[in-house]
C-alpha cells in the first residue's frame, strides 16, 4: 500500500501524457480537427425555461462590462474628438437603473476628465470596483449586475495579486478580527480567492452604493429575471456575486431582509443567471463544484483560449490535497505497517495545511488593515448579535475555473478580426472586451466576419 501511495505523483504525471496517434492504414483520409471541434456551433439563441446557453443575452451582457472597463479608452478617444468608437458600448434597449461611478448618471459610454468619469477614481474602496444595475425596456423583469474588472490603479491591481485563499463561509474579515458568517459555498474544504472574495464583500455591503442597499431600494419584481456579467476580475467577482445571492436568496431567515426569495420548481421568484468573460479563478476545486450544483444551467464563463488572464491564479495545488481524502479514509485500517504510513502521511497534511493557513491569515489580515486605512464604510448591521466565529482553516490554491465554460479560440495577433496596432505593443490584445465581443459575433453567434475567414 505505501508504495502505490508514494507512486500517486507519479500516476498522476502519467494520466496526463498525451499519445501519439496510431493509424491503422496510410491509406486513411485524414480529417481537419477543427472542423470536428466546431460542428456544434452556433449556439441556440433562445434559453429554455430550465436555463440554457443564449448568444443574444451573452452579447448583450457583454456590452454592460465595455461600458465599464472601456470607459478610459472612450477618455482617450473624447480628447482626440474620434467618433463611432469601437470602445461604446450598444446598450439595446436596456436603461441604467443605478451607476456606482456617478450615482445620478443615467447617460450612457460618458467621458470626460472629471473624477466622475475618471476610471481610477470613481470606484468603490478599497479596491476602485465599480457597477451597474440595468433594467430592459423590452422585457421590464428583466435586469442584470454588471461588474466592472481591473482599472490601472494599484489597488485595484492589488486585488488581483492577492493570490492566498479564505473560507467561502467564514472567511471575511470585518472588522479586524471579526470573521462575519457570510456564505459564498456550502461544500466543505471551498475556498475563495482573498482579493476576489473581499472585492465582492465590498460591493455587496457598501453602506451608500452597495448592491444590497440598492436590490432593496429598487424593489425588484418577486419574479424579476437577474442577470450577472463581468469581465476580467469583474468576472471572477460577479462569480462570487451569483453565489451570495443564491446562499442569501434562499436563507430561510432573510438575513439580508432582500424580502425576496430564489425561483424553484414549485415556487415562482428571482431567477439568477450569470455570464462572464475572461474569468480569473474565484476558487478552488471545492468552490467549483458547490457552484457547479447551485448554478446548473444559468452560469456560463466565456474564455479565450489564448487569453492569459483566465490562466491565473496559478493553480500550486500539493499531492498533500490529492491523496488527502485517501489518507483519511484509511487511517488506522490495514496491517500495522499501513497504520503506520497513513498516521504519517496524515501528520505530513496537517503540517502542511497549518503553513498553507497562516500565509492565508496573514493575507487576510493584510486586508483587514487596508480595510482600515482606507476608511471604508460598509453595512454589517446584519451581524448584530452574531457571536464571533471561529474561521475555518484556509488550506487550498488548488484554483479552477467556475461555471460553464463556453470557449472561443484567439486568432494570433488578433487575426483579421481584432488585429494589433502598427507598430505598437498590445500584452493584452487577446483579453479586450472588445476582442472577446468579435470573437462572440464570429465563432459563437456564427455571424462571420466578411473578407475574414478562418
Amino acid at each position: 500500500m505505501y508504495k502505490i501511495i508514494g507512486l500517486l505523483p507519479v500516476i498522476f504525471t502519467i494520466g496526463c501524457a498525451v499519445a501519439e496517434p496510431q493509424l491503422a492504414s496510410t491509406s486513411v483520409k485524414s480529417v481537419a480537427p477543427f472542423s470536428q471541434r466546431d460542428l456544434q456551433t452556433p449556439f441556440p439563441s433562445k434559453p429554455t425555461p430550465d436555463g440554457g446557453f443564449s448568444v443574444q443575452e451573452a452579447k448583450q451582457l457583454l456590452e454592460f462590462c465595455i461600458e465599464l472597463n472601456n470607459q478610459d479608452d472612450r477618455n482617450k478617444e473624447a480628447a482626440k474628438e474620434i467618433k463611432d468608437s469601437q470602445f461604446n458600448a450598444n446598450p439595446g434597449n436596456w436603461q441604467i437603473e443605478y451607476d456606482s461611478r456617478n450615482p445620478v448618471n443615467k447617460q450612457w459610454n460618458m467621458s470626460g476628465g472629471d473624477s466622475a468619469n475618471n476610471p481610477k477614481e470613481n470606484g468603490i474602496k478599497p479596491f476602485n470596483n465599480a457597477w451597474l444595475l440595468l433594467k430592459n425596456l423590452d422585457a421590464p423583469k428583466q435586469y442584470a449586475i454588471a461588474i466592472r474588472g481591473t482599472v490601472g490603479e494599484k489597488t485595484s491591481i492589488l486585488n488581483d495579486a492577492l493570490v492566498t485563499t479564505i473560507p467561502a463561509d467564514t472567511g471575511i474579515n470585518y472588522p479586524r478580527g471579526r470573521h462575519l458568517p457570510i456564505v459564498f459555498a456550502a461544500t466543505p474544504y471551498a475556498e475563495l480567492h482573498l482579493g476576489f472574495a473581499n472585492a465582492a464583500f465590498a460591493l455587496l455591503f457598501d453602506k451608500e452604493k452597495g448592491i444590497l442597499k440598492q436590490l432593496k431600494e429598487k424593489k425588484l419584481p418577486a419574479d424579476a429575471e437577474l442577470f450577472i456579467t463581468g469581465h476580467s476580475q469583474g468576472a471572477a467577482i460577479a462569480t462570487l456575486v451569483h453565489s451570495f445571492l443564491y446562499y442569501a436568496l434562499t436563507d430561510s431567515s432573510d438575513r439580508y431582509v432582500l424580502k425576496q426569495h430564489l425561483r424553484t420548481k414549485d415556487v415562482n421568484g428571482i431567477q439568477l443567471k450569470s455570464y462572464v468573460f475572461a474569468q480569473p479563478k474565484p476558487g478552488n476545486l471545492q468552490y467549483a463544484e458547490d457552484f457547479g450544483r447551485i448554478a446548473k444551467d444559468f452560469s456560463y464563463v466565456i474564455n479565450n483560449d489564448l487569453d492569459s488572464v483566465p490562466q491565473v491564479p496559478l493553480s500550486l495545488q500539493t499531492p498533500t490535497e490529492a491523496i488527502k481524502s485517501i489518507v483519511h479514509d484509511n487511517t488506522d485500517t490495514g496491517n500495522s505497517l499501513d497504520s503506520i504510513i497513513f498516521k504519517t502521511l496524515n501528520f505530513d497534511i496537517k503540517v502542511i495545511e497549518r503553513i498553507k493557513d497562516h500565509l492565508a491569515k496573514v493575507g487576510a489580515d493584510r486586508i483587514a488593515k487596508l480595510f482600515e486605512d482606507k476608511q471604508v464604510a460598509l453595512d454589517v448591521d446584519y451581524f448584530k448579535g452574531v457571536s464571533i466565529q471561529e474561521q475555518a482553516k484556509a488550506v487550498s490554491l488548488n484554483y479552477t475555473l467556475a461555471g460553464q465554460l463556453i470557449p472561443v479560440f484567439g486568432l494570433k495577433k488578433g487575426g483579421c478580426l481584432y488585429p494589433m496596432p502598427m507598430e505598437e505593443k498590445d500584452e493584452l490584445i487577446q483579453h479586450h472586451a472588445t476582442s472577446y465581443r468579435k470573437l462572440v459575433v464570429d465563432q459563437i453567434e456564427g455571424a462571420k466576419t466578411p473578407g475574414c475567414t478562418q
